[in-house]
């Protein structure tokens, strides 16, 4: 990762604007990640970045910028640039919670000295703060329950789920829900993703657990790009303490991104051998495509005594360990507390 402070800069006057980025570009160790409006800023569909600008704009200060800008920023640290730094200026930033108050245009030496206070200290900050975990939920093949399984443990640990499934599934229409926006508004984002425009995407369940749904096009994880999957991991461990990607089939690239970054994944299999088959084929797979061997575990749906397969014959069929059995008819569970087998399921995740 590079150490060039990145700085996103905010202002309704493009002129303003286009200063302040020439002034960052000419910095040592400084890099513009983007110019945003004030609106879409404020919005949360923000690119990563470790200081936001905020600047001067006909009929808004920066000073009355920062306000909002602070409020919905997740901590990323706001600097004031305005034409009139002056000892009023500087009380009124400090108010509203801004971190550094500069020129217009910016002094190139305050600037960078400026970034580096605001952004080193948020890194003490957030180092301090435990990281969440991040599971990665996916079948066999069709049919074996992956999207309810997901939801039960999100809704069992109040975790986050994100909705990466392909077909006709819609986990927000599912769950009642109705998100304002959905993966598909930061598709153009990829890598540029930041903790505050995934926070933005969150629709918060009545029983606690948040969703961050697809777009209502059955087809639409295929704006999902294996960078945009791995930020979404990335930046998951910001938002929740513990994020569940339903990932359906795991075919795609985006799926494998997913995979391959997540702190655990499951491969979900009912028991009938048809379905096993396909269960070791997938976990071989995903071993080829160096999803970490270690850290994948067998989920077995829909588990009944005396069927054609031991628990143990499966195990070895598929080559991964048995993290989890679900009986027949524990899922799609009802309301109220989570079946044991989800509990206990949750407690091997965030162990």
């Amino acid at each position: 990762m590079s150490a060039e402070r990145r700085c996103l800069v905010v202002g309704g006057d493009p002129a303003v604007a286009a200063g302040v980025v020439a002034v960052i570009e000419s910095a040592p160790g400084l890099v513009c990640g983007g110019v945003l409006d004030p609106a879409a800023a404020i919005s949360g569909l923000r690119p990563v970045c470790d200081v936001i600008v905020a600047c001067d704009a006909a009929g808004q200060t920066a000073i009355e910028l920062a306000a909002p800008l602070i409020r919905t920023s997740g901590g990323v640290p706001v600097i004031v640039a305005t034409a009139a730094p002056d000892i009023g200026a500087h009380r009124a930033a400090l108010a509203v919670g801004a971190r550094g108050v500069l020129g217009l245009p910016p002094d190139a030496d305050e600037l960078v000295r400026s970034v580096g206070s605001a952004a080193g200290a948020r890194l003490e900050q957030e180092s301090r703060r435990q990281a969440g975990r991040v599971v990665a939920i996916c079948g066999a093949k069709g049919g074996c329950g992956v999207s309810a399984l997901a939801t039960s443990v999100a809704r069992a640990g109040r975790g986050l789920l994100i909705d990466m499934a392909g077909g006709f599934d819609d986990a927000a229409q599912r769950l009642g829900c109705a998100p304002r926006r959905s993966l598909a508004d930061v598709a153009g984002l990829d890598d540029a993703l930041s903790a505050d425009a995934l926070r933005s995407l969150v629709c918060t369940h009545p029983d606690g657990m948040q969703l961050v749904a697809r777009s209502a096009d059955p087809g639409a994880t295929e704006m999902v790009s294996p960078d945009l999957a791995r930020a979404l991991v990335r930046e998951s461990r910001a938002v929740a303490a513990l994020t569940l990607t339903d990932l359906g089939v795991a075919t795609g690239e985006h799926a494998l991104a997913v995979a391959t970054s997540a702190d655990r994944s499951l491969l979900v299999s009912t028991p009938q051998p048809a379905v096993v088959d396909c269960a070791a084929r997938a976990a071989s797979w995903l071993d080829r495509q160096g999803v970490p061997g270690g850290s994948v575990g067998l989920v077995v749906n829909r588990w009944s005594r005396g069927g054609e397969m031991s628990l143990r014959g499966i195990e070895r069929a598929v080559g991964v360990p048995v993290v989890a059995v679900v009986r027949e008819g524990v899922l799609p569970g009802s309301e109220g507390r989570p079946h044991p087998a989800v509990e206990e399921l949750l407690g091997e995740l965030v162990a």
